[in-house]
């Protein structure tokens, strides 16, 4: 009951943090002058980040992941079950339907000083929202399938580490705003936590008529 609680509790304060983002957003309030000074700062550019930018600009693109999870959808369909495989892809598909809907509503114009050209509109970061749903099915299986502490503990640093890396990347390559940034991370939590909370919710139900 713990976990659940905790569980809505992240989603809605996740769902309020995107919301509030949004309105900022909207209004041009203080965080889109956050994001104007963040951007002139010029980093000074690492030839070694810059490719280690690319390479994950290119790995995390949402269409990238869609594939990776495809094959990791299929692998758990095998090696544990088919609620698993199936889980895991339509919560990926699910976060990339939402954040093409809501980049096309909102539809946020880049920097004008990205390094490489963006495909598609700026707000929310897909690549960040991404690899927090991402990561976070990761965590959520490993969770579920290992007793060994020490190794869940690894992954959940590891993998917040990617994700800092990924939001972090996207605003050196000049390619989303400080904002695009943070409303990605808010998203990516919502998106995965509802979606824990509706399998959870479907498996009891499942459970109740066995």
């Amino acid at each position: 009951m713990k976990i659940k609680r905790g569980l809505i509790f992240t989603s809605i304060i996740s769902l309020v943090i995107f919301v509030l983002i949004l309105i900022e957003v909207l209004s041009n309030g203080f965080l889109v002058n956050l994001d104007l000074y963040i951007n002139s700062l010029n980093m000074i550019k690492n030839i070694f980040l810059l490719d280690i930018s690319k390479i994950i600009d290119l790995v995390f693109d949402t269409l990238s992941i869609i594939i990776i999870s495809l094959f990791l959808s299929i692998y758990l369909c095998f090696k544990y079950s088919k609620k698993e495989g199936a889980f895991f892809s339509f919560t990926i598909l699910l976060n990339a339907v939402i954040i093409y809907v809501i980049k096309e509503v909102m539809q946020r114009a880049r920097p004008s000083n990205a390094i490489i050209s963006g495909s598609s509109f700026a707000f929310p970061s897909g690549h960040t929202a991404t690899a927090v749903v991402f990561f976070g099915l990761l965590i959520y299986l490993i969770f579920r399938k290992t007793e060994y502490k020490s190794f869940i503990l690894i992954s959940i640093w590891i993998s917040i580490f990617m994700i800092l890396l990924v939001g972090f990347t996207r605003m050196y390559l000049n390619l989303h705003w400080f904002s695009d940034v943070l409303g990605g991370l808010a998203l990516g939590i919502f998106v995965l936590t509802i979606c824990i909370i509706l399998k959870n919710f479907l498996i009891e139900k499942e459970d109740k008529f066995v």
